[in-house]
């Protein structure tokens, strides 16, 4: 299995981040974790065509998450594609829905299939959905017991201590900062007792939070690293 951060940035722009969007190659598949805007731009920069895409899994539905998924259904549907698979927290269905009718030209034109399950698997590969705390229903995934994303939420016993070598897990908020419906250091730090990967990869930093990465990394004194756009791991 290969991993590629295709976007590690937030809603505001911060050193030509593309928002939050992770691209997972195996067998013969390729799945986007969360699509936010400029994933879109990233995947093309990487030689991946929208028409290689079998699935879109979504964390939730903020705009810095799934900002580019009807760009990718519009080009999938104006290059002639296979139905592309949707899955994401309850609600998906009619997010997308709503999202027809400020667009209803587009109606009975994109090919989509939508699920919402717990556990579900592409190809042979097995994804399971954990809620997660967030402002809205949102969830993190654990695939195949090898990599866990937890799109955006506080940090949690639950999540941290899923089964997993490698862990990417939002730090959005510096310190001092109330750790509600995102990470902070001090949020993330009283969990990593719990942690089973090897390595933790942060990502979803806002621009505060980047300016004292430094200090984040030596508090948490474990293996973190900052990720960054277009960082790749191979053989997962």
């Amino acid at each position: 299995m290969r991993l590629t951060f295709l976007g590690t940035g937030v809603a505001v722009p911060f050193e030509n981040r593309a928002q939050s969007s992770v691209l997972l190659e195996f067998d013969d598949k390729k799945v986007l974790i969360d699509c936010g805007i400029g994933c879109y731009h990233r995947l093309e920069q990487l030689g991946v065509g929208l028409d290689e895409i079998d699935a879109v899994c979504i964390t939730h539905h903020h705009l810095d998450h799934n900002g580019d998924l009807l760009n990718i259904l519009k080009a999938r549907w104006l290059l002639d594609c296979s139905t592309l698979k949707i899955f994401g927290p309850p609600g998906t269905r009619y997010f997308i829905e709503s999202l027809l009718e400020a667009y209803p030209y587009l109606r009975n034109k994109l090919s989509f299939d939508v699920e919402e399950g717990s556990k579900f698997a592409i190809g042979d590969v097995r994804f399971k959905a954990i809620p997660t705390i967030h402002s809205i229903e949102s969830q993190g995934y654990v695939i195949e017991d090898a990599i866990a994303i937890s799109g955006d939420t506080r940090a949690f016993e639950e999540f941290i201590s899923a089964e997993c070598a490698i862990m990417i897990h939002e730090l959005s908020l510096p310190f001092n900062y109330i750790a509600d419906t995102h990470t902070t250091p001090e949020n993330l730090k009283s969990c990593l007792k719990s942690c089973k990967a090897e390595r933790i990869y942060l990502t979803h930093l806002y621009p505060m939070t980047h300016r004292v990465r430094d200090e984040i990394l030596e508090y948490l004194d474990c293996d973190a690293v900052i990720a960054e756009d277009m960082m790749r791991l191979s053989k997962i």
